[in-house]
């Protein structure tokens, strides 16, 4: 058999995005399931819509995720180029071959006659395709035309009235009929062929054994399949997978959440995260088991298991996972990961984290480690531990906790203050149990103490507990924090 080799092709004509990553990683998996090859080849020959930095990005983005192809523009596996454009030699000769025989041909209809005629198409609300006006042209008529520098294309001649039918790994067996397949062009009058003019040839001579796409891409077969047929070579298999969804059951957009990639990777979703979110969106193991290695996805990753119907993205499920990914990383992991993610995207924060020693910020993290589901939380929940935060009085009055008047706060905090100032602070417990015994000597209900105490050390209304402020902020912060507190105390007499 074999060796499989998938690929992705992608047009510097957009920003990968959700539903291009799930294909893309799709064939990554299958690729290295099978110990085969993983391919990127760039299909650029639509230079009208040409974004300048799309490459790049498809690039970046498969080294954060850690999915290094085996094959692409920066590494040759004997097939070189991996650019189109590079490549046009390539296509215009076997293009050209098809007419000779008689499975193409030259068309010469200006664009002025293709708009007047789709124009009439629609007033007559008939679907836009070529009428076949130069199909019967004589083949030495056309080359005469052509060597006299008359403008052309290269049009694929389709038979009529046939039925095609093609066995998809996902979508099952498929049927076409060739009367409703337009004579597509293969072959533009610059020399550029077009994405069917290139793709079945590109796919052949690179020996791609597996092309796993998107179900939009459906309606192209038969017309692959004709130009292969043409070209006397062999089409890789076929997986079609279904659209991803939005909560309305709509195919995702923009206005459900269908952002680019990149867009996912600044809200810091953890690359293993994201990619195992992404593997379940139509996938699933035929097990219980969500949470996968990237080696366990390989290994029970099946194409023909991939579901025909739509699967719906779940961001709340995506905030989960990724939390769960957070919970499961060692301290010193996610404190790299913050360091990087802080640096890029918020480098104010990253100075303050910056200054603290890894002891310090490693208290930090695995005080907020539990309740972080994305990356991008990190400066808010850890914002009390590195700045003083401004707060007004009243933010110590909590009915609920029985404290209702500043006098309530004096006295709560009063105690604190007696209280910690012979505390060893070495640990949590040095903190807690003296603390909690005095409350419990005294009479007191544990909250009248300690959210005065928690809101002047956090100065915020939701933050980590008091004890844990504390322990984190060090005796000599917390004392210095507390004294702002009576502070403030005393202005309001």
């Amino acid at each position: 058999m074999a060796s499989v080799r998938t690929r992705i092709a992608p047009s510097p004509t957009w920003y990968m995005h959700i539903g291009n990553l799930r294909t893309a990683f799709y064939s990554y998996l299958w690729a290295k399931k099978n110990h085969g090859e993983y391919i990127i080849r760039i299909e650029d020959t639509d230079r009208t819509r040409y974004v300048e930095d799309a490459v790049d990005m498809v690039f970046a983005i498969h080294e954060i995720l850690g999915m290094t192809p085996d094959e692409w523009p920066h590494k040759d596996g004997g097939v070189w180029p991996y650019i189109q454009t590079e490549r046009l030699d390539i296509y215009a000769p076997r293009l050209h071959a098809l007419c000779d025989e008689r499975t193409a041909y030259y068309c010469f209809c200006t664009s002025e006659r293709l708009e007047e005629l789709k124009k009439g198409q629609e007033m007559l609300k008939l679907p836009p395709r070529y009428d076949g006006h130069c199909r019967h042209i004589p083949l030495e008529e056309a080359k005469e035309r052509v060597a006299s520098w008359e403008k052309y294309t290269i049009r694929l001649k389709v038979p009529k009235a046939e039925k095609i039918f093609f066995d998809d790994l996902v979508m099952g067996r498929l049927e076409f009929n060739t009367s409703e397949v337009d004579d597509q062009v293969l072959l533009k009058s610059d020399g550029i062929p077009t994405y069917h003019g290139a793709v079945v040839i590109d796919d052949f001579l690179m020996k791609i054994t597996h092309v796993i796409r998107g179900q939009e891409w459906m309606s192209s077969i038969p017309k692959q399949v004709l130009t292969a047929r043409a070209l006397h070579i062999e089409l890789p298999h076929y997986a079609h997978v279904p659209g991803i969804l939005g909560n309305d059951g709509k195919k995702l957009s923009k206005r459900t959440g269908d952002v680019s990639v990149s867009s996912y990777l600044e809200k810091w979703y953890l690359p293993e995260a994201l990619l195992n979110f992404i593997v379940l969106l139509g996938w699933n193991p035929k097990t219980e088991q969500e949470i996968m290695t990237r080696e366990e996805m390989i290994e029970l990753f099946d194409i023909s298991q991939v579901h025909r119907a739509g699967a719906v993205f779940n961001p709340v499920k995506l905030d989960w996972m990724n939390g769960e990914y957070i919970r499961m990383m060692d301290t010193s992991e996610l404190h790299i990961r913050l360091s990087d993610y802080l640096r890029r995207y918020f480098p104010d924060f990253y100075a303050l984290y910056s200054e603290k020693d890894f002891a310090y910020n490693e208290k930090v993290i695995q005080e907020v480690q539990v309740r972080m589901k994305r990356l991008s939380e990190f400066p808010e929940l850890a914002l009390p531990f590195y700045t003083r935060q401004e707060y007004s009085v009243s933010l110590f009055l909590n009915p609920k906790m029985k404290v209702e008047t500043l006098h309530d706060v004096r006295t709560a905090l009063e105690l604190a203050s007696l209280t910690l100032e012979n505390a060893d602070f070495s640990t949590l417990d040095d903190i807690k149990n003296p603390l909690l015994g005095q409350i419990s000597e005294k009479w007191y209900k544990n909250g009248f103490i300690l959210w005065p105490l928690r809101v002047a050390l956090s100065g915020m209304e939701f933050s980590p507990g008091a004890f844990e402020c504390a322990y984190i902020l060090g005796k000599e912060e917390t004392f210095t924090r507390l004294q702002k507190a009576f502070e403030k105390l005393d202005a309001e007499v």
